[in-house]
C-alpha cells in the first residue's frame, strides 16, 4: 500500500526547517503562557500532570476551528466525524474509545463541558464557536474530576466573559455552496459592578449533496443555523462573582449520504417528498398500516435553551463556586440510511425531547502554607429523554414505532489534593464517589399491528421477556500521580487513574427480547509524561506515554438485517504516545506539530464466531479479530503561521498551512470501512490591520477535496468535499 507523497516527503521538510533556523533564534521570539482549568482550578498547561491540548482564540483563528468538529485536526489521537445522518451530533474517539449511538439510552464516554457544565447528549454537540476564550481537550479518564462518561477523556470549553469596558465584535463570511455567516458580540457594562454581553450568530448553506431525482429537486445536507446568548456578570464586591447565561440555538444540519459519481456526492433519495402512502420498489406493507410522521422534514433539525449559573464566593479560606446548568432540548429528523444500489433502504423518523438538570458545589483551597493545593465537591444530575421514533425499511415495513422514555439521575462527592514533596515534586491523590440509577420505560405507537401483548414494545412487555428496566450503579474512580519539576520550564509526571461510563439499554430493538441492557465499562490508565520548554523559551515539546486497559467493552454493531446490538463483549488495551511541540524561531514564525502513536486491540472476546460472521462486533466475517473502530496507528498534523509586515499598508500579511495525515483506520464493526492513509490539508492568508481593527481571511478547507469515510453503516460515509471562504472581521473598543 502506497502512502501519500506529502507524508513520505515530511521527514526531508522538517530537517531541512530545522537546519536553516537551529542556528538563528530571534531573541524577540517566546512562547506564550497557557493557562487551563484541566484540574478544574487555573494552572499553567506545562504544570499540570494531565495530557491535555489547549486553544485559545488566536489558535481557533489560524487552525480554521469554527465548531468544535475541527479539533479533529490538530488533538494527538483524536478522531471524529458526525454521526450518520446527523450533522449536529459528534462521534469523539480519543485513544480508541468513543461512542457512534446518539439514541438516549447510550452514553459517550467522550464528555462535552461548556463553562463546567456537562453537556449529556451527543445529539447536538457539534458547537458552533462564537467568542470562545479557549477550548481543553483532556485526553484519558478524568474519572476523579470530571466523571461520569469521561474515559475516553474530556472536551472543556470555556466562554469569554462580560468585559469592563465596551467592545467587542462583527464577522461576516460566504463561501462554497453559497454559505453565507454572521458572527458577533458586544459588551455593554450597564455599570461598575453589573457587565453585560450579547452574541449571536447566523449561518447557511445550500448543502453538498447534489440529489438527482427529478421528483424531488434541491442539494440535501444544507445547513441553516441562528445562535442567541446573553450573559451577564455581576461584581458583588469581596470577591463574589456571579456568572448568568442564556442561549438559544436552532440548528438544521443533515448528515445522509447518498453515493459516490466520479467527484460528485450523488443521492436519488424520495423521502424529501414525505413518508409515501405505499411501498416503494415493489415492495407492499404485510398489513395496511397508515405512517404516523413525528413532523419532522427531511434532515436533522434541533432547537436547544440552556442557562448557566456560577455563582463564586470565599468561604471557609478558599474559593467556593456553585454551578447550576439546564438544558432542553428538541430533536427532529427524518433521515434515509442507503444501501447501495438503493438510497432508501431503510429510514428513521424521529422526535426527541431530551432535558437535564446539574448543579455542582465546587471548592478550592490551600493548607499548610500553600503546600496542599486541593479541590473537592459534590455534583448531581438529573436527566429526562422521551423519543418518540419509528423504523421503516424500504419504505413499506415499519419495524417498530415507539416512545422511549428514559431517565438518569446521578450524584458524586470528589476530592483531589497536590501536596508538595520536597522542593520540586507534587504527589496527587484524589477520588471520586459515583451513585447513578437509571431507569426506562415504553409504549407503543402501533397497536393495530395485531401483535400479542407479550410482543408489543411496552415497559410491561419488557418486564414480561426478563428485561431489567433499571440499572443501579455505586463505583469510586481514584486518581494518583506524581510530578517532579527538574527545573523551571522542565516537568515530568505518572499517573495512574480509573474511570467508568455508564450502561444503558439496545433501544434501537424492534422486540421486546431485543432491548437487552449493558453494563458499564471501566477502565485504568496509566501515564508518564514530560512538559518542558527549550531554546530560552522559542520550543514546547510535551509529550505523554500512555497505557489503558479497559473491561466490560460496550461494542455497537449494526447488522446486515438492519439490526442494532450492543452488548459487553470483551476489552480494549491502547498504548502509545503523543507529542504535541510549538516553535516559534521568530517573532514572525510559529510552527506547530502534533503526533500521535497508538497501538489499540480488542482483548478477552467472546467466543461462538460462526463464518460468516454477521452478528459479533469484534470479529471480520472470517472471525478474525477485527481492528477497533476510529483507531489509526499514527496521526500527525504540521502546521506554519508566517507574518509578513506590510509597512506601506499599516497591515500585516499571514499565511497559514495545516496538514493532518491520518493512518490506516477501519471505521465500522466487524472490519467495515477501512480507510487507506490520507493527508488533508488546510490552507489560508489573512490580511491583518496592524492597530487590531479588522482582519480579512480567505481559506480552503479540505483543500485537495480528498474523500475518506467516517462511518460505515450499510455502506460508508465520506467526509464533507473541500469548501473555501472568505471571511472580513471588524473588532471595535480595543477587542
Amino acid at each position: 500500500m502506497t502512502e501519500p507523497r506529502l507524508h513520505r516527503q515530511l521527514p526531508i521538510a522538517l530537517a531541512i526547517v530545522l537546519t536553516v533556523t537551529l542556528g538563528a533564534q530571534d531573541a524577540a521570539a517566546q512562547l506564550d503562557e497557557i493557562t487551563v482549568t484541566a484540574e478544574r482550578r487555573e494552572a499553567s498547561i506545562q504544570d499540570v500532570p494531565v495530557a491535555v491540548s489547549a486553544y485559545n482564540e488566536e489558535l481557533l483563528e489560524n487552525f480554521q476551528i469554527q465548531e468544535t468538529l475541527d479539533l479533529i485536526n490538530v488533538v494527538p489521537n483524536l478522531f471524529g466525524g458526525n454521526n450518520t445522518g446527523l450533522g449536529t451530533a459528534n462521534m469523539y474517539y480519543i485513544r480508541g474509545q468513543g461512542n457512534d449511538e446518539s439514541i438516549a439510552t447510550f452514553d459517550p464516554p467522550v464528555g462535552t463541558y461548556i463553562d463546567g457544565i456537562y453537556v449529556s447528549r451527543q445529539n447536538a454537540n457539534n458547537f458552533a464557536l462564537f467568542d470562545v476564550d479557549r477550548i481543553e481537550v483532556l485526553r484519558g479518564p478524568q474519572g476523579t474530576l470530571f466523571g461520569r462518561n469521561t474515559t475516553g477523556g474530556a472536551f472543556n470549553m470555556i466562554l469569554r466573559k462580560p468585559s469592563e469596558t465596551q467592545s467587542g465584535f462583527a464577522e461576516v463570511q460566504v463561501g462554497r455552496f453559497n454559505e453565507r455567516m454572521f458572527r458577533g458580540t458586544i459588551d455593554l457594562p450597564a455599570s461598575d459592578n453589573v457587565l453585560t454581553k450579547f452574541s449571536a450568530f447566523y449561518i447557511e448553506n445550500d448543502g453538498w449533496l447534489e440529489n438527482r431525482n427529478p421528483a424531488v429537486g434541491g442539494d440535501f445536507n444544507e445547513k441553516d443555523a441562528l445562535g442567541l446568548r446573553a450573559d451577564v456578570r455581576v461584581l458583588a464586591g469581596d470577591d463574589i462573582v456571579w456568572d448568568l447565561a442564556i442561549d438559544y440555538i436552532d440548528d438544521t444540519e443533515g448528515n445522509v449520504l447518498g453515493q459516490i459519481d466520479g467527484d460528485e456526492r450523488v443521492s436519488t433519495s424520495i423521502l424529501p417528498n414525505g413518508l409515501p402512502a405505499g411501498g416503494l420498489f415493489g415492495f407492499v406493507a404485510p398489513q395496511p398500516v397508515a405512517f404516523t410522521s413525528k413532523g419532522a422534514d427531511y434532515g436533522n433539525q434541533v432547537e436547544s435553551i440552556n442557562v448557566a449559573s456560577n455563582l463564586g464566593f470565599p468561604v471557609a479560606g478558599g474559593d467556593a463556586e456553585f454551578i447550576v446548568g439546564y438544558r432542553s432540548m428538541e430533536q427532529k429528523f427524518l433521515i434515509n440510511f442507503p444501501q447501495p444500489p438503493n438510497d432508501d433502504f431503510f429510514w428513521i423518523d424521529n422526535d426527541g425531547q431530551h432535558d437535564q438538570l446539574t448543579a455542582e458545589l465546587k471548592w478550592n483551597a490551600q493548607f499548610a502554607d500553600g503546600n496542599v493545593d486541593f479541590v473537592g465537591g459534590v455534583f448531581i444530575l438529573d436527566e429526562d429523554n422521551e423519543t418518540d421514533f419509528a423504523d421503516y425499511l424500504f419504505g413499506a415495513f415499519v419495524l417498530a414505532d415507539r416512545v422511549l422514555d428514559n431517565t438518569t439521575q446521578s450524584w458524586a462527592i470528589y476530592g483531589q489534593a497536590d501536596i508538595g514533596i520536597g522542593e520540586r515534586g507534587t504527589l496527587t491523590i484524589g477520588a471520586r464517589y459515583t451513585d447513578e440509577e437509571k431507569e426506562i420505560g415504553l409504549s407503543d405507537n402501533l397497536p393495530a399491528l395485531g401483535r400479542a401483548p407479550e410482543d408489543q414494545l411496552t415497559t410491561a412487555a419488557l418486564i414480561s421477556a426478563g428485561v431489567p428496566t433499571s440499572q443501579d450503579e455505586q463505583i469510586v474512580t481514584p486518581r494518583i500521580a506524581y510530578a517532579h519539576d527538574f527545573r523551571d520550564g522542565l516537568m515530568g509526571y505518572v499517573s495512574a487513574t480509573r474511570g467508568f461510563k455508564s450502561g444503558g439499554w439496545n433501544a434501537r430493538g424492534s422486540a421486546p427480547t431485543a432491548f437487552q441492557p449493558f453494563g458499564p465499562e471501566t477502565l485504568w490508565a496509566y501515564e508518564a509524561g514530560i512538559r518542558g520548554d527549550f531554546l530560552n523559551d522559542t520550543l514546547r515539546i510535551n509529550a505523554t506515554a500512555f497505557l489503558t486497559d479497559l473491561e466490560d467493552l460496550q461494542t455497537t454493531s449494526a447488522t446486515p438485517s438492519g439490526a442494532f446490538l450492543t452488548t459487553n463483549a470483551g476489552g480494549l488495551d491502547a498504548t502509545g504516545l503523543e507529542i504535541e511541540a510549538t516553535w516559534v524561531p521568530s517573532a514572525n514564525w510559529d510552527v506547530f506539530f502534533a503526533a500521535g502513536f497508538q497501538n489499540v486491540e480488542y482483548t478477552d472476546l467472546p467466543s461462538g464466531c460462526v463464518t460468516p460472521n454477521t452478528d459479533f462486533a469484534a470479529f471480520d466475517i472470517n472471525c478474525n479479530v477485527a481492528d477497533p473502530k476510529r483507531s489509526p496507528d499514527l496521526t500527525y498534523t504540521l502546521g506554519t503561521t508566517v507574518s509578513i509586515p506590510l509597512a506601506s499598508m499599516g497591515a500585516t500579511l499571514q499565511p497559514t498551512a495545516l496538514m493532518r495525515y491520518i493512518g490506516d483506520n477501519v471505521v465500522g464493526t466487524r472490519q467495515l470501512g477501512e480507510n487507506d492513509a490520507e493527508v488533508i490539508v488546510n490552507a489560508g492568508v489573512a490580511l491583518i490591520d496592524d492597530d487590531g481593527q479588522w482582519r480579512l481571511t480567505a481559506e480552503c478547507n479540505n483543500c485537495s477535496d480528498e474523500e475518506y469515510t467516517t462511518s460505515f453503516l450499510f455502506t460508508p460515509y465520506w467526509t464533507p468535499p473541500m469548501t473555501w471562504s472568505l471571511r472580513f472581521r471588524w473588532n471595535y473598543g480595543g477587542r
